[in-house]
Order: structure tokens, then C-alpha cells, then sequence
């Protein structure tokens, strides 16, 4: 005969003494429109009036992870660590600061107009990084910051005070 042997693991926790309960529930005023950290403060209330992690989890429909993790944060940093925090989310950028300094250096210090696919082909050639036309274009507009005009075309007998003829009319 087989036995199931069963232990009972204590899932409640002690919140720390950043705030005292009314100030929690102030601040819960504060975020009521914020959805998350509503939801994080109503957990922590919950457990700082005695109920379980588990039980204040399911309250708000969220696993009991996660109602652990809220606490964990709080009770190690108070408020802040509740806020979300996503700087380092994201996939590595193959390029280097100094890198991405250089290749910015290379495009604005000539004289030549570089399209992306130009800038693409120093970046494979220059750091060994095969970057596709779309992510070349978000490093040269949003990293690098950089512009770029459409080009036209300047008609040789325009005239050389052809703005000022233009001013006129």
C-alpha cells in the first residue's frame, strides 16, 4: 500500500514597512487608472491585511508567481519596485556604441549623400555585420538620429539666382 504524503507550504509573506496600509491605499487612488500597478498595490494590500500571496493572486487573476515576484519587489524596494522595468528587454545590438559613433562619423563627415543601401554595404564591409534594409534604416533614423532628404534633380541651366527669380513670381 502506497502512501501520498502531503506538506503544507506556508504561502503567506510579511510586507515590509515601506508604507503603512492607509498610505498603500492612497497611493492605489493615485494608480487607480493604471491597470498593472493598481492591480500589484491591491495585491500587496491583500497581503499586508493578512491574506495569503496565493489568495490576493487569484483575486486579481494572476498566478501565484507572480503575486510572489510583486511582493518579493516590494518588500526589496518599496514603490519602485513595482514600476515596470524594461531596459533591458530587447535583442543586443551587434554594433558598438563605438561602432554605431564611427559609422555615424563615416555618413556625416563626407560630402557624399549615402542611401541605406549604401550605409547597409559600409556596415557589412566596415564591421563584418549583415544588417537587412529595415534595421539599417532604424539605426540610421532612430539610433544615429540622422535625416535624409529625397534627392532631386538640379537642371544645369538653372539659373544661379533661380530663388530669388522664384520670390519674385
Amino acid at each position: 500500500m502506497k502512501y501520498k504524503v502531503i506538506f503544507m507550504v506556508d504561502r503567506s509573506k510579511k510586507i515590509a514597512g515601506h508604507l503603512e496600509l492607509d498610505e498603500i491605499k492612497d497611493v492605489m487612488k493615485e494608480y487607480k487608472d493604471s491597470y498593472d500597478m493598481y492591480r500589484k498595490l491591491l495585491v500587496i494590500s491583500m497581503v499586508y491585511q493578512g491574506e495569503t500571496i496565493s489568495q490576493a493572486s487569484d483575486y486579481v487573476h494572476t498566478t501565484r508567481k507572480t503575486g510572489e515576484r510583486w511582493v518579493k519587489n516590494y518588500n526589496e524596494k518599496g514603490l519602485e519596485g513595482l514600476y515596470s522595468n524594461y531596459h533591458k528587454c530587447g535583442r543586443k545590438s551587434k554594433l558598438t556604441k563605438e561602432q554605431l559613433i564611427e559609422l555615424k562619423e563615416i555618413i556625416t563627415s563626407s560630402d557624399e549623400s549615402y542611401s541605406i543601401d549604401d550605409v547597409q554595404k559600409i556596415v557589412k564591409d566596415k564591421f563584418g555585420v549583415n544588417y537587412d534594409y529595415k534595421t539599417v534604416w532604424t539605426i540610421v533614423r532612430k539610433k544615429l538620429d540622422l535625416n535624409y532628404g529625397k534627392p532631386f534633380i538640379k537642371y544645369s541651366s538653372r539659373p544661379e539666382d533661380a530663388e530669388e527669380h522664384l520670390k519674385k513670381t
